[in-house]
């Protein structure tokens, strides 16, 4: 039945078929055609400034040196002056690609850099990006040439670059020729030339280039093809009516799913051995015109090998888009959610093109991230196997994992009947609540991202009060109010134990050295860059705003509000579905995310369970409030005066979790279990 479908002989097989080499052949003659225009392409630019007479004469001079260099080389570059009353205007309109300024030395606009402005011209000096030898800085009362450019446009950007090499060009040849007439006396075998020398063949060159995007495109077709069939399998069939009968043969549930997982899977696996043939067939035999140095980098045992390598991503993919299928109530709820799962799908296999992420890295824990990275070392011929093979069977358990996951959850009757409501979703209150925890949360997280973006650079009390009270405080009360949540259950309202408060002592500074150390050993495989470590601490302590005031609004008000909306909602909305310990990480990797900062993922999901492990165990959010509070006020006065807090030795980050230890095991003997939880089932 499945083969009769136009929609998926179409989207499957020929879309494959006819897209990728469409889009190589697309690739290929669109950049060679942008090359060849440039090439050919005769730049107008305009001369301004002060100093107009003296760019003219470097501009002859340059001129001159291009005319004689083009009876041997046809693509030199050629630029035309012309005469503009307001050389700007032009530059903005298009009739000009570059306006060459002559500037004194004193003037303030010689200091200016290279820099691309959205809202008008860029500029750049000659000597500022020139990777010549003679890059220095302006002698003094020494004139400048400034170079205005439009760095929105692919001619303009394309102009500065050419016309700053030539320039560069023209004063050295110039300041040799004063040397060699001055008589310079320094012999000529004591002058060093510098060269370049490139290791990586061109054929791992094109290899880059190819393995950065293959997944990503991968990945698109599975996901656009497989969810016509994983849409019709279960959504579909639940609306109309068919999956009912379906149900009252002799097939059991589980081998029913079991047949339409793996026709989702025989799909995902057609379309990956149609786009490795692609590569085959079009790079490496050359049916479409590529550039020659891509055939090298397929052959047909790399095609077999990413072939082999895909696999699991294959099965990975049609386990989630048959779970999606089997959640949604019918087609067109099928459809509205295969667009976030296909957004959601491609942001790991976007890890190629992160700037210093190997695969020797905590990368290779990622699944389908690791498999992208390994694809583009495969290509550029670094078959690093050992992580190779650990990509493969990370990503190939995360597809069991979430094979398992679908057969126990769509056995469920709500999830294989078309009806559109059951007893939970008619009846509302805190038990819809719980099942639509999640979704609230990542509402709350893109509103974030959205807001954040507008209101970067508002004053940081500004921003605090935003995010915190609007947003976390905000949703927080829409919750209780949509699900009628009584608010001293949900928010766990209670006082603790007088013990558990000598218990924090012991944890402020022990959790804080423990995440500290967690910090350095996730240093260890995926490097922050320093420049982002310390930009992010200057933006905790801006110097416009008293001390006083930052410790105020970054202690209380996270103590606050986010742990009312992180342990107090999310900890309540989950109780029921996980057990205590996967709860407690799940909660602190959620809270890390919120953060929005990679290289602080790893301690603040650490702090993020901590804070969810003592209001498990307290019963209270108030001891959660108070040690996150004061592991802020600690962070902020370590970077108020500078102590070294991630230069420790070793055996500090040792003492901090064994106080962190003896924290917990005080508030294990004076415990005040959280209500409700799910527990583990009785051993028999």
């Amino acid at each position: 039945m499945v083969a009769r479908d136009r929609r998926m002989i179409v989207t499957s097989i020929l879309l494959p078929l006819v897209v990728t080499p469409l889009l190589f052949l697309g690739s290929s003659l669109g950049i060679k055609k942008h090359e060849k225009k440039l090439a050919e392409m005769v730049y107008p630019c305009a001369v301004s400034g002060p100093r107009a007479a003296m760019v003219k004469d470097l501009l002859a001079a340059t001129r001159k040196r291009l005319d004689a260099a083009a009876a041997t080389n046809k693509t030199v570059f050629r630029f035309k002056e012309v005469v503009c009353a307001d050389p700007v205007q032009s530059l903005n309109q298009g009739d000009i690609q570059l306006i060459l300024e002559g500037l004194p030395a004193s003037s303030d606009d010689a200091s200016h850099t290279n820099s691309a402005i959205h809202s008008g011209p860029s500029t750049a000096k000659p000597s500022e990006k020139d990777n010549s030898d003679d890059v220095e800085k302006p002698v003094p009362g020494s004139p400048v040439v400034r170079i205005v450019f439009r760095g929105d446009r692919h001619e303009s950007a394309a102009g500065l670059s050419k016309m700053r090499e030539a320039l560069s060009q023209t004063r050295r040849l110039e300041r040799a020729e004063l040397l060699k007439t001055a008589g310079f006396p320094l012999p000529t075998e004591n002058v060093v030339a510098v060269t370049e020398a490139n290791l990586a063949s061109q054929t791992q060159i094109s290899g880059l280039a190819l393995g950065k995007s293959l997944t990503l495109l991968l990945l698109l077709f599975i996901f656009s093809s497989g969810a016509v069939v994983a849409t019709d399998s279960l959504a579909g069939e639940k609306e109309r009516g068919t999956l009912e009968t379906l149900l009252t043969t002799a097939a059991g549930r589980l081998e029913i799913l079991a047949a339409k997982h793996l026709v989702i899977v025989v799909v995902a696996l057609l379309i990956t051995a149609i786009q490795i043939l692609n590569l085959l067939a079009y790079i490496h035999f050359k049916l479409i015109p590529v550039p020659a140095n891509w055939a090298a980098a397929i052959t047909p045992f790399t095609a077999a090998l990413l072939f082999f390598l895909y696999v699991p991503l294959a099965a990975l993919a049609a386990n989630v888009l048959l779970l999606v299928s089997g959640y949604a109530r019918g087609y067109k709820e099928a459809q509205m959610w295969f667009l976030p799962v296909l957004l959601v799908g491609l942001v790991p296999a976007l890890a190629p093109w992160l700037p210093g992420v190997p695969l020797r890295s905590a990368a290779v824990l990622v699944p389908i991230a690791n498999l992208a990275l390994a694809a583009k070392e495969i290509l550029t011929g670094s078959f690093d196997w050992p992580m190779i093979a650990l990509a493969w069977l990370v990503t190939a358990g995360a597809a069991a994992w979430t094979a398992r996951l679908g057969a126990r959850s769509l056995v469920q009757e709500r999830l294989v009947t078309a009806a559109d409501t059951d007893a939970v979703d008619f009846a509302g209150g805190p038990a819809l609540f719980e099942r639509r925890v999640l979704l609230w949360f990542c509402v709350i997280w893109a509103v974030l991202l959205i807001v954040s973006n507008y209101t970067s650079a508002l004053d940081l009390r500004f921003q605090l009060v935003i995010n915190l009270v609007g947003i976390f405080f905000g949703a927080a009360c829409l919750m209780i109010r949509i699900y009628r949540l009584d608010p001293k259950l949900a928010l766990a309202l209670r006082f603790p134990r007088p013990a558990v408060w000598l218990g924090l002592v012991l944890a402020v500074p022990g959790g804080m050295l423990s995440a500290l150390g967690l910090f350095r050993l996730a240093n260890l495989l995926l490097p922050a860059p320093t420049r982002t470590v310390e930009s992010f601490t200057d933006a905790l302590l801006p110097p416009n705003v008293p001390f006083i005031q930052i410790l105020l609004f970054m202690t209380v008000l996270p103590g606050i509000f986010e742990e009312i909306t992180f342990r107090g909602l999310l900890l309540h909305g989950l109780r029921r579905r996980l057990h205590p310990v996967p709860l407690s990480l799940v909660v602190g990797i959620i809270f890390g995310i919120f953060h929005v900062a990679l290289f602080r993922l790893v301690p603040t999901a650490a702090l993020g369970a901590m804070f969810a492990g003592v209001t498990l165990l307290t019963g209270s959010i108030f001891p959660a409030m108070v040690w996150h509070a004061a592991s802020n006020a600690l962070g902020l006065l370590a970077s108020k005066f500078n102590l070294p807090e991630n230069e420790l030795d070793s055996v500090c980050y040792l003492a901090g979790a064994g106080l962190l230890a003896a924290a917990f095991w005080i508030f294990w003997r004076h415990r005040t279990p959280y209500p409700d939880l799910r527990r583990p089932p009785p051993s028999r």
